[in-house]
């Protein structure tokens, strides 16, 4: 017993010692006056010289020479980039901290059918985690459940909050399943008949379908009579089997994509793709349906003998060229402090400086029906701001120097910048 006792204790320590201790900014109180940067706005193209007027935790002026109203505190951006914040799709931030530690992993559900699960009740707004990602720009993320099968549902949070309570921005903005394997061949043409193809889509269709067909027979039984009792689980389904929630199908292998569309055709659901390695192959059938992606395989590795080495790097320009609508995101925790990275790999890869930066800001704003409140600067719209000293893209000249949410200053030091500060001083031999 003295030595659990033990073991809990040190365990405390453990955990305690990688909670973050900077303190989430006040609410804005006075108006915030940026003078002069380059504002690049995602919806009306990039104005230089240009000044934005924040009150009361909105955008409320974007213009040239604006007056600073009384009490204003005003800020020269004179040289400076100024973004929207950046948004995370798809990620497990605050759901696992180090991922060698299972006591800091909360992100998988015991189950394949687990529908009701939320991730925003497991989320730790004092993961050391955030405060290294919203200081490379990214104000908000998509957390969402891991596992298999049907995992449960994504909440979007804002990256300077107290508790999960008021880092919450929406519930529910999308249902997860993970596609099951559909192998790989080295030609990925081999099973492209259509007898083969219609094989696969009804085999792989099947145990969704039979489980599709349970939430159906739920739902009307529930409707005909409310006394029937509930079932968390299929309560959980009505808003994706309705339309209303999107249902984010994480799928790579094309065939697995195929699959996934031709099971949504089927049974008439809202669905967006997340992964997406062979998207381009699939690009199309995705287009004519009007099914987005959120790719994650910015620096992704070839999968197949007969491939180009840079072909994952290439595929958001491929996408762009067909008219796929597409969002960049990193699946993870702390990667996803490189967003912007993977927007400016993009670039380097052939897509254009606008639909990049719209990939990481107003794309994932629209497919989380958040995009009348942020994802662009606007006037109306939340104060989420990035002001950095050089191309946000860009590491080299990468230089967030302040981040704003709602109006709200963010303090951008973090674990990382304290270390680097605590060992630049170490005396030399």
């Amino acid at each position: 017993m003295k030595k659990l006792a033990n073991l809990v204790l040190l365990a405390s320590i453990s955990l305690s010692a990688i909670a973050t201790d900077i303190v989430p900014g006040a609410k804005q109180s006075n108006p915030i006056l940026i003078k002069g940067g380059t504002l690049h706005t995602v919806t009306d193209g990039t104005k230089q010289d240009y000044d934005l007027l924040l009150e009361d935790g909105l955008i409320s002026k974007i213009g040239q020479n604006l007056a600073a109203p009384q009490g204003a505190e005003v800020i020269d951006a004179t040289g400076k980039q100024i973004y929207p914040g950046l948004i995370g799709l798809a990620t497990n931030v605050g759901l696992v901290e180090v991922g060698a530690v299972r006591a800091t992993r909360d992100a998988n559900e015991t189950g394949r059918a687990t529908p009701e699960v939320k991730a925003h009740v497991a989320y730790n707004a004092d993961s050391e985690i955030i405060p290294t990602i919203r200081s490379n720009g990214v104000t908000h993320v998509q957390i969402a459940p891991g596992g298999s099968g049907l995992n449960g549902q994504s909440s979007l949070m804002q990256l300077d909050g107290w508790s999960w309570e008021n880092a919450l921005v929406k519930e529910n903005t999308a249902m997860h399943l993970r596609w099951p394997s559909a192998g790989l061949n080295k030609s990925w043409w081999e099973s492209r008949t259509p007898e083969k193809q219609r094989e696969a889509n009804t085999k792989a269709s099947k145990q969704f379908a039979e489980l599709i067909a349970s939430i159906k027979s739920y739902v009307k039984a529930r409707d005909e009579n409310k006394a029937q009792a509930i079932d968390l689980r299929w309560e959980a389904m009505r808003s994706v089997m309705s339309g209303k929630t999107p249902l984010f199908i994480h799928a790579n292998d094309y065939r697995q994509i195929e699959q996934a569309v031709h099971f949504a055709d089927v049974e008439k659901l809202n669905i967006v793709i997340v992964g997406g390695r062979d998207a381009d192959k699939a690009a199309d059938l995705l287009k004519a349906r009007n099914i987005p992606v959120v790719y994650t395989s910015a620096w992704g590795q070839t999968w197949r003998s007969d491939e180009a080495m840079d072909r994952a790097y290439a595929t958001p320009a491929t996408l762009e060229s067909l008219g796929v609508n597409f969002a960049l995101a990193i699946e993870s925790n702390w990667p996803v402090r490189n967003l912007a990275f993977a927007a400016g790999q993009s670039i380097a890869y052939g897509v254009s400086a606008d639909r990049a930066l719209e990939s990481i800001t107003l794309t994932p704003a629209k497919i989380l029906g958040v995009a009348d409140k942020m994802g662009s600067l606007s006037e109306g719209k939340q104060a989420n701001i990035v002001i950095s000293g050089g191309d946000l893209f860009d590491h080299l000249t990468h230089n967030v120097e302040a981040v704003y949410i709602e109006g709200r200053e963010v303090n951008v030091d973090n674990r990382h910048k304290r270390l680097y500060r605590k060992y630049s001083a170490k005396p030399k031999k």
